[in-house]
């Protein structure tokens, strides 16, 4: 390995990406504002103003236009590095208030202990130090080593500072996807105890209601056959049996409908086989697949689409009229369908008002960042096309 891979100022990583940087911007702007007026007061000549306002003001532009935007994220070294340059410049111009210049080397090691690493924003801190200390030591000799202590603690506090500001960021950041995986987790507990509900439900209406109107259905088929075609009370009975099988059919769709089995062990492309099949044997209404068996969708997606399936064949079933459906599973790079068309009457748009069905189809794509397409014209059809963008 070379030496560059053990190089901290090198390897320079980016802990915190800041996202509200008004305190920084504030105390940026002004002090650079305050102390680059103080500095260059204490310059002779006019020329050395100009070149000390000129040192500043690309000081302040870099912190916006590079720190600011993130820019500086792609070669940390070279915008740290940049800056102490224009500062080290400033202290050379040897002002009476030099001072004034050095405090903007605690507001940049202030941003380096923000944002980078701790051992490479000690390197940084460390060098600031070092340059900043060497400017009043070739300038005052021993005489300013009461000026090095100082500056000495002052760079240790800056960079307590900016590692505590780094710190309280990186807690806030930690807290909110807590909060977001806490509230995730909440939805995911309550999806739970409503499919838990609705298991319940559809165990309680299979073990008592179904079979006790499947045991109404028998009990009228004795009577019928113990009864002659031309008793009054036929017609009653054999009607009476009829309705107490479309009860029996009707509680056997809710509970498939609260409880989808095909979903329990099966991929959701085996799923929609299965209850197409189904729906056909009972509806006597072919149906044409076009099943793509390798797409891969979340189980809240495949909750979704299963139930749009049900509600668009239960409708076809009740209302249409037709004799051929056609249902396909296809998935783009983008946008998974689940489509269900059918050849019967149709109907005409803004004929049919919104109900219960269409809302719950609506309502469950939506969870799943999904839209609902229904369209129709009077003898061409019905076409339901549930789509959910894959990402």
């Amino acid at each position: 390995c070379s030496n560059r891979e053990y190089n901290p100022i090198m390897r320079s990583k980016i802990v915190l990406h800041i996202r509200d940087p008004f305190l920084l911007d504030v105390s940026t702007y002004v002090s650079t504002a305050v102390m680059a007026l103080l500095g260059i007061s204490g310059l002779q000549s006019l020329v050395l103003r100009i070149i000390a306002l000129i040192l500043c003001l690309a000081y302040v532009l870099m912190y916006r236009f590079l720190f600011r935007t993130g820019h500086y994220e792609k070669n940390p070294p070279v915008y740290f590095a940049g800056q102490a340059l224009l500062l080290l410049m400033l202290l050379l111009l040897d002002s009476t208030a030099s001072d004034a210049f050095n405090f903007l080397f605690y507001i940049l090691t202030v941003h380096a202990t923000v944002v980078l690493q701790v051992r490479t924003a000690a390197v940084w801190t460390f060098l600031y130090f070092v340059l900043s200390s060497g400017v009043v030591l070739a300038n005052n000799g021993a005489d300013g080593l009461f000026a090095v202590f100082f500056y000495l603690a002052a760079f240790v506090i800056c960079a307590i500072l900016g590692y505590t500001v780094q710190q309280t960021e990186l807690t806030s950041e930690r807290n909110k996807r807590l909060v977001t995986e806490l509230q995730a987790t909440q939805q995911k507990l309550h999806e739970l105890a409503v499919v838990e509900e609705r298991n319940r439900l559809a165990r309680d209406l299979h073990d008592s209601v179904k079979q006790q109107v499947f045991a109404i259905s028998m009990q009228l088929s004795a009577a019928r056959t113990s009864l002659r075609e031309n008793d009054p009370a036929y017609p009653a009975v054999v009607q009476a049996e009829r309705l107490a099988q479309q009860a029996g059919a009707e509680l056997t769709t809710l509970i498939h409908q609260l409880r989808p089995p095909g979903l329990e062990h099966r991929s959701l492309a085996d799923a929609i086989q299965e209850h197409v099949r189904e729906w056909t044997r009972q509806n006597n209404i072919r149906a044409e697949l076009d099943i793509d068996v390798n797409i891969p969708v979340s189980g809240e997606v495949e909750q979704a689409f299963f139930r749009v399936l049900q509600e668009a064949l239960a409708n076809t079933a009740r209302h249409s009229q037709a004799s051929e459906v056609w249902v396909s599973l296809r998935s783009d790079h983008e946008h998974t369908a689940l489509t269900v068309k059918d050849n019967g009457i149709g109907y005409q748009a803004g004929q049919v008002k919104t109900g219960i069905g269409l809302d719950s189809m609506k309502e469950r794509l939506a969870a799943v960042n999904g839209t609902l397409e229904v369209s129709s014209l009077p003898s061409q059809g019905t076409r339901v096309a549930a789509v959910v963008r894959r990402s």
